[in-house]
């Protein structure tokens, strides 16, 4: 009786240590660093938008000038002139060369030629660019007129006709203004660009096209007629 108990008490002891042991297993694994299996994302960071240009203060207007005058080929051309804001108001008017007082700004300029025998067509152009005048300053702008130089000859077979009167207009130039031509010994000064109209000669009306004039020529145009 007495040996059994001093076995059942070293059974017991064993089984203590036993559960000791797990025990401890326990707590490392509770234990163990698991910061390697761990992933940390860094956040986004979105780009700072780039400040916006500063709009450039407009120039304070101011008390300007502005010379205008009419170039036919590169000769002076006379006539009259115009200033015209960019509604197309007519701020400044009067003849080629003068200086005008405007306020400065940006501005279109037109000029007529007046005299025939500059231009026989008479015409009015205005420039295609702006002219941009800054304050207290004197701008210079030039309406450049083209110009070709003719002599109409009309012929019946190989003799030329001494008399005759020919009307003609531009083609494509809404309300364009009628020429009148007669034989001459010079040639006449036109804007250059393709005309028809009418032949008169000897009771006869004879209707007159494809007359080409080109710029900057000087040049004898044949009109033939039966």
């Amino acid at each position: 009786m007495g040996r059994a108990l001093v076995l059942s008490a070293l059974l017991v002891a064993a089984g203590c240590g036993g559960s000791d042991a797990g025990g401890g297993d326990d707590a490392t694994d509770d234990g163990a660093d698991t910061s390697g299996d761990e992933t940390v994302q860094a956040a986004e960071v979105e780009p700072e938008p780039e400040p916006e240009p500063e709009p450039e203060p407009e120039p304070v207007a101011g008390p300007a000038q502005i010379t205008v005058s009419n170039t036919v080929g590169n000769a002076d051309g006379g006539g009259t002139v115009q200033v015209l804001d960019q509604s197309g108001e007519v701020v400044a008017e009067g003849e080629s060369g003068r200086t005008f007082s405007i306020t400065s700004g940006t501005y279109r300029v037109r000029g007529t030629i007046t005299d025939d025998s500059i231009l026989v067509d008479t015409p009015t152009h205005e420039n295609d660019g702006m002219v941009t005048v800054p304050p207290g300053e004197t701008v210079e702008a030039r309406v450049q007129f083209p110009v070709s130089r003719i002599r109409i000859e009309v012929r019946r077979g190989s003799r030329t006709l001494p008399r005759w009167r020919l009307q003609i207009s531009r083609q494509g130039r809404e309300g364009g203004d009628t020429i009148t031509l007669e034989p001459s010994s010079t040639h006449i000064p036109i804007t250059p660009g393709r005309y028809a109209g009418t032949l008169n000669t000897g009771g006869q009306q004879i209707e007159v096209g494809g007359l080409i004039f080109q710029g900057g020529a000087t040049m004898t145009v044949p009109i033939n007629i039966n």
